[in-house]
């Protein structure tokens, strides 16, 4: 197994744990009523259920994993000469490096949901704890953090189909 796989592959598997822990965690510290919004005094002017949190976290992982895992899986059955990629020939020539390509990626954006998903549960339950003051502008690097891994697994896909198939496989 490639260096780039493992990775991949540790970070799903953690980020899926870090989900599951963060999930139950944050549940059992959430009050019933959650503030999701916040003023500019650190006031918190707009609530959500505590199960509606809790579901829709559960909803968005499950689709998203499913649904990814499912097109992880259907992609080695594409033709390669239907596939609107750069360097077609040369990857054609290199179908199981292509397929572990996407393959990777898929679990990559498994990875990037899953992570950001147990970011947000947990910084929601540091924000909703009664026994400390806690400013939600302490944690406005959230999005910009969200937004980068986001970006760089989106981007990461098409910068390697740019590159050339390597000749180790």
């Amino acid at each position: 197994m490639r260096t780039g796989t493992l990775f991949i592959r540790t970070w799903r598997i953690m980020a899926i744990l870090g989900f599951l822990i963060s999930l139950f965690t944050s549940y059992i510290s959430y009050p019933e009523e959650v503030a999701v919004r916040f003023d500019d005094t650190s006031r918190a002017i707009q609530y959500a259920n505590r199960e509606t949190l809790f579901y829709g976290a559960i909803a968005i992982f499950i689709i998203s994993l499913t649904s990814l895992r499912a097109l992880g899986r259907m992609f080695p059955r594409v033709p390669s000469a239907s596939l609107p990629i750069p360097n077609q020939a040369e990857w054609a020539a290199h179908r199981t490096q292509l397929n572990t390509i996407f393959g990777n990626w898929f679990y990559a954006l498994t990875a990037a949901i899953s992570t950001i998903l147990a970011l947000v549960l947990f910084v929601l339950s540091l924000l909703n704890q009664a026994d400390r003051v806690v400013r939600y502008v302490d944690y406005a690097g959230l999005l910009p953090i969200c937004t980068a891994i986001i970006i760089i697994v989106l981007a990461a896909l098409p910068i390697r189909l740019f590159m050339k198939p390597s000749a180790d496989e």
